[in-house]
């Protein structure tokens, strides 16, 4: 299906809404849209959806120039003029009361996105804030970790002091041993000459 770019302002004429409530509708995606490079607000139309906006359009104003010719028809008496004047007024108000609706309409569309997207930005926020909590817990189990590493490694250093000191020990008792051999070799040789 071939689509019609148009501007915003544009299509806001061709529905006779805002051009803010077309900003909002594009925001929303309501309507499929987007802002252009130049800044501009643009509208992407179904060629069929455009012909018949502009056609339906078109259709209005010239429903509008003949109201407006026959009213200015009505306008040539003081009574017609009064009446004209007040149905100018009626039709007036008429289009301001179109426009506010339809752009209370898209805002309230627009508030339903917005509020999705707070609603998603919560969600995100609370799952942000629970491995917060979980890495603040793993934090806390790592310290505790660590007091534990650090009383088994004092301890692993009391016990190499231990088992050096009984090294020192046994290496003193080796040598007394050795000390106490030698001097019985050397009495059991003295003892060997004298019986020689």
């Amino acid at each position: 299906m071939e689509a019609v770019k148009i501007k915003a302002s544009e299509y806001a004429s061709l529905t006779s809404v805002s051009l803010n409530t077309v900003k909002n509708r594009i925001r929303a995606g309501v309507i499929p849209g987007e802002k252009g490079e130049d800044g501009i607000w643009y509208v992407l139309l179904p060629r069929e959806e455009y012909e018949f906006l502009s056609q339906r359009n078109e259709d209005k104003a010239r429903v509008e120039a003949n109201i407006s010719s026959n009213l200015e028809k009505l306008k040539s008496g003081f009574e017609g003029s009064l009446i004209a004047t007040y149905i100018e007024m009626l039709m007036q108000k008429d289009r301001q009361r179109e426009e506010l609706f339809h752009e209370l309409s898209s805002l309230y569309t627009l508030l339903a996105v917005k509020e999705k997207e707070i609603e998603l930005l919560r969600k995100a926020l609370e799952e942000r804030e629970r491995e917060q909590a979980i890495i603040e817990q793993l934090k806390r189990e790592i310290k505790e970790k660590e007091k534990e590493i650090g009383k088994l490694e004092g301890k692993l250093r009391e016990k190499e002091l231990e088992l050096a000191q009984k090294d020192v020990e046994l290496q003193r008792l080796l040598l007394e041993k050795e000390r106490e051999l030698l001097s019985l070799r050397l009495e059991l040789e003295h003892y060997k000459k004298q019986k020689d």
